[in-house]
């Protein structure tokens, strides 16, 4: 995490770090080891019906297709979908690094697709649509998508909550304690955090 954690700017914290199902990369795992299996087998045949030699190179051919399923796994586990406080952030890449970013208060729509498939194992395609240049950021297979989903659209409240707190005159209050209580009612705002926010408008004493 301390890559990302470098890109993120003063007060911002993460709420949810997500990858692509595990489903994914097993399957293509699976034909890289399967042929290094076949390798190594094959190089034992050989050293006991040919030779020695033609069964060692056979076999060592063996670390070509490891090598490449280690460096998909770790492509994997590097390629990361994160929900901050201010942004939602896609890292990708093992020695190159490639990050893209949508801030939260240009989203303007979230499409989640779940293909039969994606129902049974948990994993779906987010398309989130932003007001910036590039339009649509794409989340493909990503895991527990509803999850994510809901983090973004939780941030996205409490991030509009808090300008509204911030600009509000004092006769605002009255609306901004009623969208409060609105947002604990949905479930945005734990019991706790109302009850926090609400103090804070109110000043010091408030019940």
């Amino acid at each position: 995490m301390a890559y990302i954690d470098g890109l993120l700017g003063e007060g911002e914290r993460i709420l949810i770090v997500e990858r692509r199902h595990p489903i994914f990369i097993a399957g293509r795992l699976a034909l890289f080891i399967l042929a290094a299996a076949v390798l190594v087998a094959l190089g034992v045949w050989l050293g006991s019906a040919v030779s020695n030699l033609a069964g060692i190179i056979v076999g060592a051919l063996a670390i070509i297709p490891l090598a490449v399923a280690l460096w998909r796994f770790l492509a994997w586990h590097r390629e990361q979908y994160i929900v901050t406080t201010a942004r939602i952030v896609q890292v990708e890449g093992i020695i190159t690094k490639r990050v893209m970013d949508s801030s939260l208060d240009k989203v303007n729509d979230i499409l989640l697709t779940q293909s039969a498939m994606g129902r049974v194992f948990n994993y779906g395609t987010l398309e989130i649509v932003t007001g910036s240049e590039i339009g649509v950021n794409r989340l493909d297979a990503l895991a527990d998508p509803f999850r994510f989903k809901r983090a973004i659209l939780d941030a996205r409240s409490r991030m509009r909550w808090d300008d509204d707190r911030r600009v509000a005159p004092p006769e605002d209050v009255t609306r901004l304690l009623v969208a409060l209580n609105e947002l604990r009612n949905a479930g945005v705002l734990s019991e706790s955090e109302y009850l926090e926010k609400r103090a804070a408008l109110l000043g010091p004493g408030a019940r």
